[in-house]
């Protein structure tokens, strides 16, 4: 009773966070611009069946024609929502835990980072603002963006981590922090990109407290962990991205320079729709959805920068603390206006990222964080509570509404996945990730698992699963199988047990055919790893084996096991 009366203000704050989840409770599903949360949950929970862990290969995407999804795009929400889902049994459910996780996470470490600050009332009103941020609703209900959800969760779980690694330096604050890394990298890579030098800055406004070599060291230690934990995710992600088509992801709608927004769209309009985002042109068709940074986001901010002042002399620290962020703020602001073209131009990278607009995602994130430093310089309990109350009754009465869905969805998992529904997902981001080797995405979904070019063949008891098929033919004459499956490195196709030559070239699709002379004939195909991927994998399970046993030794009883034996033994 003690701990929930001294932390009232986190659990109302809590309350209120739950209160946005409520559309999770009054459909079994809901409408979002990412339709692919429950299909890519359905490929990856065939992956686990399969024990293709971890998952690269999907079978039912790219138009049935299969390809390397999760070798490219972040997985770890799905490995999290695979466990929800062997529990629950339900993909529409395990989608909208994964939602629900993400998003209260959100919260509980913008509280546990804003706390270490600016105290109790501080944290929570930096939380409840981090949780009712217009963007984030938009991720949300709108865009249904897993993956920056995730990382939106990890942005101060990891500030949160680096600053109790700067207070104190142990194995046990540099291991949570290489989770939080490792959990950032392997959830959406393009936000860690983003997330990046902000880290880095921060990371320097510690360092520069007490300048200790320690901190520096084992900050190091947690960043290299972190990479090595997420490395069967990130190495071939990176070294293998000449294998498929990423520049698709880059151009006509996903170009950079058609999303940038302007200060009217960001400081003052709020309507809000669920349309798409598109350039604003003067005397176009008027954009339907909204990039708002929030008007009591705006106050929060401003408030933010009084207290800076006002607490100049009494605490510089906190001074220099804001004015970081607001500048780290401004920056990100200024990335969405289409006045830093130029950088974009010339960061290359960048183009990858795709909308601007993603910068909101720190801007919602500084600016939350420092809203909650105005009750450093207020005098007295009571009007602390008179502020928290007026500014959490703003917040919740301006931006509640926009924590809604377009459409409420009657629908379970079975229809969701069948019909017009099955064709719509397996369709969706058709061209994203295509291997090279097909020059162009298919015209229409794969009608049968294989074609007969030539020849006479009978093909029975085939059979097909996340990363591999087989079947048994009967061949009166010489044949040419060309099977519905993209090639990737490393398919292999086994004959009779004796692998053959895979031709993928003569088609423009980039499908795998082969040749069977007469005679009866049992055709294997598989996917298997590439050197890159084996290391990559092999990385991942011995940091993630260090990982564990560090752990292990940092609980209390564990340790003082082992020093008692040690002592015996010596």
């Amino acid at each position: 009773m003690n701990l929930i009366k001294s932390q009232k203000v986190f659990f109302i704050g809590l309350l209120l966070s739950l209160s946005l989840l409520w559309p999770l409770f009054t459909a079994p599903y809901f409408s979002h611009h990412d339709d692919v949360q429950v299909i890519r949950l359905f490929e990856m929970d065939k992956c686990f069946k399969d024990r293709q862990i971890p998952c690269r290969w999907v079978p039912d995407l790219g138009g049935l024609y299969g390809y390397p999804l999760f070798n490219y795009y972040a997985p770890l929400p799905y490995y999290f929502g695979e466990i929800i889902y062997l529990i629950s049994k339900s993909l529409i459910f395990s989608a909208k835990f994964m939602f629900a996780v993400s998003f209260l996470g959100s919260y509980l470490f913008m509280y546990l980072l804003a706390k270490k600050f600016w105290g109790n009332l501080g944290g929570s009103v930096a939380a409840i603002f981090y949780s009712f941020a217009p963007y984030h609703a938009l991720d949300f209900y709108i865009r249904g963006a897993m993956g920056e959800m995730w990382a939106m969760m990890f942005f101060p779980a990891i500030f949160w981590a680096l600053t109790r690694l700067e207070e104190r330096i142990n194995l046990a604050n540099l291991l949570i922090l290489a989770a939080f890394l490792g959990g950032l990298f392997a959830s959406h890579n393009l936000s860690a990109m983003i997330f990046a030098p902000f880290t880095i800055i921060f990371w320097l406004f510690l360092f520069l407290k007490k300048k200790r070599m320690k901190f520096l060291l084992f900050s190091l230690a947690s960043l290299m962990l972190g990479i090595a934990l997420s490395s069967f995710y990130l190495i071939p992600m990176l070294l293998e991205k000449n294998l498929v088509h990423v520049d698709t992801t880059t151009y006509g709608y996903f170009g950079y320079t058609e999303h940038f927004k302007g200060f009217r769209k960001l400081f003052l309009e709020r309507e809000w729709g669920y349309g798409s985002s598109i350039r604003e042109i003067p005397g176009a068709e008027k954009e339907k959805i909204s990039f708002q940074i929030g008007w009591v986001h705006l106050l929060g901010w401003l408030l933010a920068l009084i207290s800076a002042k006002l607490i100049w002399r009494k605490n510089k620290l906190v001074t220099y603390l804001v004015l970081i962020c607001t500048s780290l703020t401004l920056f990100a602001i200024f990335m969405i206006h289409p006045r830093s073209e130029f950088i974009w131009k010339t960061i290359q990278p960048l183009k990858y990222l795709q909308f601007p607009w993603r910068f909101m995602m720190m801007v919602i994130f500084f600016i939350s964080f420092m809203a909650g430093s105005i009750f450093l310089i207020l005098p007295g309990s009571r009007k602390k509570y008179l502020m928290w109350a007026g500014l959490i009754f703003a917040v919740v009465a301006f931006n509640f509404t926009y924590f809604r869905p377009e459409k409420f969805l009657n629908v379970d998992d079975q229809q969701l996945l069948s019909g017009e529904n099955w064709d719509r997902q397996i369709k969706r981001s058709i061209f994203d990730y295509l291997p090279i080797y097909a020059k162009q995405p298919p015209a229409e979904l794969a009608k049968e698992r294989y074609e007969i070019l030539t020849g006479d063949s009978r093909i029975f008891d085939f059979e097909q699963g996340s990363n591999w098929l087989k079947f048994k033919t009967e061949t009166r004459s010489h044949t040419i199988i060309r099977l519905s499956q993209y090639y990737f490195p490393d398919w292999k196709i086994l004959v009779d047990g004796k692998e053959v030559q895979i031709d993928y070239k003569s088609s423009g699709l980039g499908l795998m055919t082969i040749i069977l002379g007469q005679g009866n004939h049992i055709v294997e195909a598989r996917l298997f790893d590439t050197p890159i991927r084996t290391i990559s994998n092999t990385i991942t399970s011995g940091s993630l084996l260090i990982f564990i046993i560090l752990s292990i030794l940092q609980v209390k009883k564990v340790r003082n096991w082992l020093e008692y034996y040690r002592k015996r033994i010596s």
